[in-house]
């Protein structure tokens, strides 16, 4: 999937280098919608750094409606049958409540804070085609107080504009609140190597008394699972054949 990248001023205004009002903000991601709808370039990944900033830029949709009536039906339906194992109380929970409003118009929140059979219903409402905004998408939007960010990050974040046999071409858009940054830097972003991935894992004593009561699982096996392990073989394995026939020659 071809990928394309640019920065929107959603006003033409010059931008400065002030917080947005919540106002503003809210005005700014309707827009934003808008703009995409208009292009037939939804549904569309919105990255926010917060869970709490998630949470509120969906709230502040409320206006905007995705969804067709039967779409909303489709969704109601899905919606409570998924959550009739719950108890009478806990349906009722505000985030439930929130996401049942927020799914109805084709709005999603996707993160760690989320419930996780809800992070389940809308996983399988975006399957459907049913949220206009969330998960992988045709498009990907992403906002930074600085515009600025690292590869990896950039890299992660517009892997995600594209449906694999849907779109030949992806569309990444970095919201600028604050005026774009020097072209050199967004330069380096776009096209620098990505961060290498480290391991974090580490064994610790817990870890092993842990281990040692589970008989289906040695501490050898966890050791073997482990991403540093896996790293680790991927960078001898290249080299094998070569010290195997060094091996041979000397002998």
């Amino acid at each position: 999937i071809h990928c394309e990248a640019f920065f929107v001023y959603l006003d033409g205004s010059p931008c400065v280098f002030a917080p947005p009002t919540p106002v503003q903000d809210r005005s700014v991601w309707l827009a934003l919608l808008h703009f995409l709808s208009q292009r037939q370039q939804t549904p569309v990944v919105a990255f926010t750094f917060s869970r709490a900033r998630c949470d509120d830029n969906a709230r502040s949709l409320e206006s905007m409606d995705l969804t067709t009536s039967i779409e909303k039906a489709e969704i109601h339906s899905f919606f409570q049958k998924s959550l009739s194992r719950l108890r009478g109380g806990d349906r009722q929970l505000p985030q439930i409540l929130l996401m049942r409003d927020l799914l109805k118009r084709g709005v999603a929140v996707h993160h760690s804070g989320i419930l996780p059979i809800l992070k389940e219903v809308i996983e399988m409402l975006f399957s459907r085609g049913l949220v206009k905004a969330d998960l992988p998408a045709r498009s990907g939007a992403f906002l930074r107080r600085s515009c600025a960010a690292l590869s990896g990050e950039y890299i992660q974040m517009a892997g995600r504009a594209g449906r694999r046999g849907l779109d030949a071409t992806g569309t990444v858009i970095i919201l600028c609140k604050a005026g774009v940054h020097e072209m050199s830097d967004l330069h380096a972003m776009m096209m620098g190597k990505p961060t290498l991935l480290q391991s974090q894992f580490r064994l610790t004593y817990t870890m092993i008394l842990n281990l040692l009561r589970v008989e289906a699982l040695r501490v050898t096996d966890m050791m073997k699972r482990s991403f540093s392990e896996s790293h680790r073989n991927a960078q001898v394995t290249p080299d094998r054949p070569n010290t195997m026939n060094l091996v041979k020659t000397e002998f």
